[in-house]
């Protein structure tokens, strides 16, 4: 089973412990749908922070964290951290010297001291990667996090100064990026010119595999559709061919057009995807699967949050790392449940089989700071998740 996936792969610079309410973030928050403010939950680029600011960059970070370096920098991007974390979770399957599942990354890297840590990190990992180098800076975000934010859910905002991900194109990926049995493309807004061929993309995947997609926050899209919605594709046609698409709640008003998840749900399923799933932060996940592609047709459905997770979190603070990378690591364990459903070769897929791993795996993420986590050996992050799907599980009577 070869999983195949390209998109946003990026260094994360993570501050932690970030006030949102103090006055440097409120004099720093958007006013105005697109104006170039920070937004929570969000993405925007430094360049429109910039000018929304009227003053550099680097002197607005330095007054929203009070010129300190980041606390951790870590691996990131909706592509590469979700299948990072489907790379873990499939690896402890793969015994002796068969190789049931391999996951591998396609991206760039720039050729700067941020790229030369991209490239170590991503050698400590059960990920295979096609990495090329590009003669720019390596694309990163400055992910800031207020883990007390809204009663201690906490919230973060994403800066991303452009780079290397800018410059690829649909020639780098090469022919054997289709040469698998699930492709996936993650956060592709980040990728602008990968993003803008998403229908050409996924539709010669789609010859081969079965396609998953998973959105990020169009911070271009938003401020070039002027209140209108975001396009998917040049020419807003891609859905025909995706046979998951993960979003968010905005992510998926935005993309859809329609007001609320449960009308962004049915309007995808019209447009042809397969299934649908939208993560709303504390609020249940919606979910639907249409009558095609490799899932069985499910009206829609809703799962709460993992109650253990809020549990442990809130007898012990200390645990908690930052909410970056728990929409990635959903992602990630999806890709896993839908790759191990397609090599069980069992029939039309329940979706609703694969997403209580997914809303753990999601909740997981917030015991560490960053989308990655490092393993000290093979296995051990699916062992400890396992607790958590367990208990999920048993929470939902399943």
């Amino acid at each position: 089973m070869k999983i195949h996936g390209t998109g946003c792969g990026i260094v994360d610079c993570i501050y932690i412990n970030e006030d949102f309410a103090s006055a440097p973030y409120q004099a720093a928050l958007s006013k105005k749908r697109g104006d170039g403010g920070l937004g929570l939950g969000k993405l925007v680029f430094s360049d429109a922070l910039e000018a929304f600011a009227k003053k550099p960059y680097d002197e607005v970070l330095g007054e929203l964290t009070g010129a300190r370096q980041p606390d951790v920098m870590n691996l990131g991007g909706p592509s590469l951290v979700a299948l990072i974390h489907a790379a873990q979770s499939l690896a402890v399957l793969n015994t002796g010297t068969k190789e049931t599942y391999q996951v591998r990354y396609f991206g760039v890297r720039g050729n700067d001291a941020a790229a030369d840590f991209f490239e170590k990190k991503l050698s400590l990992l059960p990920l295979k990667t096609t990495i090329l180098s590009k003669a720019v800076p390596n694309s990163r975000t400055d992910a800031l996090s207020d883990p007390r934010w809204e009663n201690g859910a906490g919230e973060r905002s994403f800066v991303y100064r452009k780079g290397a991900s800018d410059v690829f194109t649909i020639d780098d990926l090469g022919d054997d990026f289709f040469n698998a049995d699930l492709v996936v493309f993650g956060g592709t807004a980040l990728t602008r010119q990968i993003h803008v061929r998403l229908t050409d993309l996924l539709k010669r995947a789609k010859q081969n595999a079965v396609t998953m997609v998973n959105l990020v926050f169009d911070f271009a899209g938003e401020a070039a559709a002027n209140g209108k919605k975001w396009k998917l594709g040049a020419h807003d046609d891609a859905y025909q061919y995706i046979d998951l698409l993960v979003a968010d709640h905005e992510e998926a008003v935005k993309t859809s057009g329609k007001a609320g998840s449960e009308k962004a749900a049915e309007w995808f399923l019209s447009q042809g995807c397969g299934a649908v799933v939208i993560t709303r932060g504390k609020e249940p996940v919606v979910f639907a699967s249409g009558p095609r592609s490799c899932f069985k047709k499910a009206d829609l459905s809703y799962l709460p949050a993992c109650e253990l997770v809020n549990q442990e979190l809130a007898e012990d603070p200390k645990r908690r790392g930052d909410t970056t990378g728990c929409g990635d690591n959903f992602a990630g364990q999806l890709i896993s449940m839908l790759a191990q459903a397609l090599e069980a070769k069992t029939g039309p897929i329940s979706l609703r089989d694969l997403v209580p791993a997914a809303i753990a795996a999601g909740g997981f993420a917030c015991f560490y700071t960053g989308g990655v986590y490092y393993e000290k050996q093979r296995g051990e992050k699916s062992a400890l998740l396992q607790k958590y799907i367990n208990a999920y599980c048993k929470q939902i009577g399943e």
